[in-house]
């Protein structure tokens, strides 16, 4: 029997002062639900604990995200298990109350991997999924306009038959243009998970997280035998080194605790084993 464990993070950045408590806070809360569906698998655990950010109004993910150029949330979402490498990712989604219920949906479909906007929404109303006004995602427009450091909300698990799973959920970055899509519904980028080596997600520039690859190259480096805080330092390192990029990691293993890294001036994160 395999050690549970989830690790659950809020996104990298320059954070005010007086949201740094508060968003702390939120990851831990977000910690918490995730552990109390522990018990129904990984992927019931990371779900869970993306879904609880998703309805954070400090976090960029969902209710609160940050606006594109337009002044509107466009949202992403991805999800991936290990132990038979299926992924689901949603990007553009500007209807659907819950991003990561989407990515699971499409996941579960098995189709596709990625959908994007209207057909994503349509796909949603198609299965079932609780839809909702544009305006819902929207509580505090002028923080919204200048929301900055509180990237994508991410959480890894790992459960007591020894399996793994990835969540992770993000309104992208203020200002963006309309339709673009980060790392965040990217198997390989923003997220990856392989039960025979480990799990990580990332936060941060997706565009950056895109070109480096960079969440599957850390699972390949936890295949080659690098510690986890190796291969959570390391990844950071690479991000400024390679690109002069900001972000920041988490990362669990196969086998042992879970770890976080970033290279911004914060990200609240949580674990529990």
């Amino acid at each position: 029997m395999a050690r549970p464990a989830l690790i659950v993070h809020g996104g990298a950045g320059s954070i005010p002062e007086a949201e740094k408590s508060l968003r702390q806070a939120a990851v831990e809360r977000a910690r918490d639900a995730g552990w109390a569906e522990i018990g129904h698998g990984a992927l019931a655990a990371v779900v869970a604990a993306v879904r609880h950010m998703e309805d954070e109004p400090l976090l960029n993910a969902g209710i609160g995200a940050c606006l594109n150029a337009d002044g509107v949330v466009e949202l992403d979402a991805g999800v991936m298990e290990g132990a038979h490498l299926e992924a689901g990712g949603a990007a553009c989604l500007r209807d659907v109350r819950h991003p990561i219920d989407l990515a699971v949906a499409i996941m579960n479909d098995g189709r596709h991997v990625i959908l994007a906007a209207g057909g994503a929404s349509r796909f949603a109303r198609d299965n079932g999924l609780e839809m909702a006004d544009p305006a819902i995602f929207i509580t505090d427009r002028k923080r919204q306009k200048l929301l900055q450091g509180a990237d994508t909300v991410g959480a890894v698990a790992r459960d007591s038959d020894g399996h793994l799973a990835v969540a992770v959920s993000t309104g992208g970055r203020t200002g963006k243009l309309p339709g673009r899509i980060g790392d965040s519904p990217i198997p390989g980028a923003g997220f990856y998970v392989d039960d025979r080596f480990g799990g990580v997600c990332g936060t941060g520039l997706g565009e950056a997280f895109i070109r480096l690859g960079l969440a599957r190259l850390m699972v390949i480096e936890l295949q080659h035998g690098m510690d986890a805080e190796s291969v959570a330092k390391g990844a950071v390192d690479h991000l400024t080194t390679a690109l002069r990029a900001e972000g920041g990691v988490i990362v669990i293993p196969r086998e042992g605790s879970p770890r976080a890294a970033f290279n911004t001036a914060a990200m609240p994160w949580a674990m529990i084993e």
